[in-house]
C-alpha cells in the first residue's frame, strides 16, 4: 500500500507541474548526421525551439523513419532485410492498441551529467494507477509515437542545451 501511495503522490507532483516547466513536442525527426553519420533525434518543440539527442541507437533512426513512412535510410541496411522488435511493435495493431491504453505520456525529464545522457519518464496507467519507468529517451519517444501519446521535454533541459550550444560556438 505504501508503494501505491508513493506512486500516486509522485504522479500528482508530475502531473501538476506548472505547464511552464514542460514544453510539448510537436514533431520528431531522426536521421544520421551528415558529417560523421551520428544517429540523431531532433524534437521540434511547440515554442519553436529544438531539443537534440545524439548517438541514439541506429535502429531507432530507421524505426522512426519507417513509422513515419520515410524510406531514406533503407539503403544503409544493404541486403539485410531482417526486421527487428521495433518493426513488430509498429506493425501489430493489437500491440499499438495496448500501448495506447497504458501509456499516458513521455517526459524527457533529467540528465545524467557524468554519462552525458538524458532520461525519459514513461508514464504507464494500470487500472488508474500511474507507474513511472525511467527509459532511454529515444526508446520512450518511439513508444509514444507508436501509441500516439504526447511527448514533453522539461524546459530547464532545453534551456541548458541551448546555453551549452552557445558556449560551444563562442570564441576562446
Amino acid at each position: 500500500m505504501k508503494d501505491f501511495i508513493v506512486q500516486l503522490h509522485k504522479y500528482n507532483i508530475m502531473s501538476q507541474e506548472n505547464s511552464d516547466d514542460l514544453i510539448k513536442v510537436e514533431n520528431v525527426e531522426a536521421f544520421f548526421y551528415p558529417i560523421h553519420g551520428i544517429p540523431t533525434m531532433v524534437l521540434h518543440l511547440e515554442d519553436g525551439r529544438e531539443f537534440k539527442m545524439f548517438h541514439i541507437p541506429p535502429e531507432i533512426v530507421i524505426a522512426l523513419n519507417r513509422l513515419q513512412e520515410k524510406r531514406d535510410y533503407e539503403k544503409y541496411l544493404g541486403n539485410d532485410k531482417r526486421e527487428n522488435i521495433y518493426d513488430i511493435i509498429a506493425f501489430s495493431s493489437e500491440v499499438k492498441e495496448q500501448l495506447n491504453k497504458i501509456i499516458n505520456r513521455v517526459v524527457i525529464s533529467d540528465v545524467i551529467e557524468e554519462l552525458g545522457v538524458y532520461i525519459a519518464t514513461l508514464e504507464l496507467r494500470f487500472d488508474g494507477v500511474i507507474v513511472e519507468k525511467q527509459l532511454i529517451p529515444s526508446h520512450a519517444v518511439f513508444l509514444a509515437l507508436v501509441a500516439n501519446k504526447p511527448i514533453y521535454v522539461k524546459k530547464n533541459l532545453v534551456d541548458e542545451q541551448e546555453k551549452q550550444e552557445g558556449k560551444d560556438f563562442e570564441e576562446p
